[in-house]
């Protein structure tokens, strides 16, 4: 038998404008009673976005990597579909940067 996990969105989702400066710490909140320790990312625009996901509003400032240098995660540019990766469990912060002016989709997610 296989074992199968479905995923479901458990909170509103938020949109953070992007640019080449990182944004100010962003309070995701789930809004169901349930765990919630993954997020939904989609990052529209030119540009890849770097991102730093904390539980506290002291998110360490992302990067996006450079040849030999460590950066943050990294979504791509124009993603037509969003990325689902684990998170700290909710309420959680996120901060983002982006090589180019984006707008990045953030939603709060569980696995069920």
């Amino acid at each position: 038998m296989v074992n199968t996990s479905v995923m479901r969105p458990s909170g509103r989702t938020y949109a953070l404008s992007l640019t080449t400066s990182a944004s100010t710490a962003l309070l995701i909140e789930a809004t169901t009673n349930d765990q919630t320790n993954y997020v939904s990312l989609l990052n529209t625009g030119s540009g890849v976005a770097g991102v730093e996901l904390s539980n506290s509003s002291t998110v360490t400032t992302p990067t996006v990597a450079s040849t030999g240098n460590s950066g943050s995660f990294i979504l791509p540019a124009g993603m037509t579909f969003p990325l689902l990766i684990a998170a700290p469990k909710a309420p959680f912060y996120i901060k983002a940067i982006s090589s180019s002016t984006n707008v990045l989709y953030i939603t709060a997610c569980q696995a069920d």
